[in-house]
């Protein structure tokens, strides 16, 4: 029994995607968009309680976002807070504003999440963007024909 949402990988990955498009709507210059390769493994569920795995998957993008100046970090972190928002997704935690090194995190109704840091990378300070899915049942390979 599994109590994962009824999508498919493909569906997740296009909401993943379209969330992240959407909250980069306005950030100027618009970022170049590093893809953090180890967010294209398979990510196994594990539940709150214990470490058995649920047999569930999901699936997350994280870009570092570059062209960004340090000065402008603040402003273009607030932006994208801004574009969550307005799409009417909730915001469950922001830090570091004040120190330069903004931080958010948010979910959407339908429980993906957002999460931006910064972080040094390269020499210089950059904003890591994180969009996942909710846990979710892989997709069922087709049945063969038996002979």
């Amino acid at each position: 029994m599994n109590d994962g949402p009824n999508i498919s990988e493909a569906q997740a990955l296009a909401r993943v995607e379209d969330l992240i498009r959407s909250v980069l709507t306005g950030v100027t210059p618009t970022p170049g968009m590093d893809l953090d390769p180890t967010s294209l493994a398979d990510h196994p569920c594990i539940p709150n309680e214990g470490n058995v795995l649920t047999g569930e998957i999901y699936v997350i993008r994280v870009y570092y976002l570059t062209g960004i100046s340090k000065e402008h970090l603040v402003q273009e972190v607030r932006r994208i807070q801004s574009n969550w928002e307005k799409a009417g997704h909730k915001i469950t935690n922001e830090y570091a504003f004040d120190l330069g090194k903004p931080q958010l995190s948010g979910r959407t109704g339908d429980d993906f999440r957002l999460a931006v840091d910064t972080v040094e990378r390269d020499s210089t300070l950059q904003i890591l963007l994180s969009v996942g899915s909710p846990c979710f049942p892989p997709d069922k390979p087709s049945p063969t024909a038996s002979p």
